[in-house]
């Protein structure tokens, strides 16, 4: 799984605040002894939101357990990675643009997000002409 690197121009946002997160070590606990993975946070004071890769978006409580069940779970049309948040537009508040970050893919909230089926598997079934 990739890493969070700050050089690399990857812009995630958080889902409650939509700010740019930073990347961080956090502490979570899992089965077995706690694990220190690199992840995004949300500088929000008194915001638990980070987003890694492997997890996608969780809430790291203080004592490192996992919540994951409110936040956006959103996959790659391509490679089924969990992807982060990447941009919003103030003006059209239900925009949402989200990213991968394995293959760089995005995908708005516009795109039909609710279908699992990738993107190349709805080309090929496609009756229209693709551009």
């Amino acid at each position: 799984m990739p890493t969070p690197q700050a050089a690399k121009q990857f812009h995630t946002l958080c889902y409650e605040h939509h700010i740019e997160m930073s990347v961080t070590e956090v502490v979570i606990q899992t089965e077995g002894p706690p694990t220190q993975i690199s992840a995004y946070a949300c500088p929000a004071q008194d915001c638990a939101v980070h987003y890694a890769a492997s997890k996608g978006y969780f809430v790291a409580s203080k004592d490192g357990q996992l919540e994951r069940d409110m936040a956006p779970r959103v996959r790659c049309p391509r490679d089924g990675q969990l992807m982060c948040l990447a941009e919003v537009n103030p003006e059209k508040r239900t925009f949402r643009l989200w990213r991968c970050p394995q293959c760089d893919a995005s995908r708005t909230n516009e795109d039909g997000l609710v279908s699992e089926i990738p993107w190349e598997h709805r080309r090929r079934n496609s009756k229209s002409p693709v551009l």
